[in-house]
């Protein structure tokens, strides 16, 4: 007889699974927040709105040049098990960049301005590559979602 059962979770379950995920959001919302009361003390809030949408653009013109195509390149070298080349690697954290220049806030800012320079790119781009390793050395053929 088979077992056509769907394991259901409690609403005690659920929140103890979410808590984490929401106290995480919360604490990065306030730290944000805080950037960018502390910066627009400083240049004016005028000001800060017009840095934010300045790093929101750059971030837009970041993402066309690195975009989906080479998500997709390090999705096949992935399901290849192979570890993905320079080429792709660079353009994996510079679509990451582009998105934490795109999310409002000094941190997500600070971050993306980080991963695009070239000083300390190669920082982040060793972090995806072991991200990358592990992931290939206990068998997970996607990086993000399944097909």
């Amino acid at each position: 007889m088979v077992d056509t059962s769907i394991d259901t979770f409690t609403f005690s379950q659920v929140f103890e699974m979410s808590l984490p995920i929401t106290a995480i959001f919360a604490l990065g919302t306030g730290i944000e927040l805080y950037g960018l009361k502390y910066v627009s003390d400083g240049i004016s809030i005028l000001n800060t709105v017009s840095l934010i949408m300045f790093t929101f653009l750059v971030g837009i013109v970041v993402s066309r040049s690195y975009g989906k195509e080479v998500f997709e390149k390090m999705q096949r070298q992935l399901k290849s098990r192979e570890a993905p080349g320079e080429e792709a690697l660079n353009g994996a954290v510079m679509g990451v960049a582009s998105m934490l220049l795109i999310t409002p806030g000094v941190l997500t800012d600070l971050v993306g301005l980080l991963i695009m320079t070239p000083l300390t790119r190669g920082i982040f781009k060793k972090i995806a590559l072991d991200i990358t390793k592990d992931r290939i050395q206990t068998g997970q053929p996607y990086f993000f979602f399944k097909d």
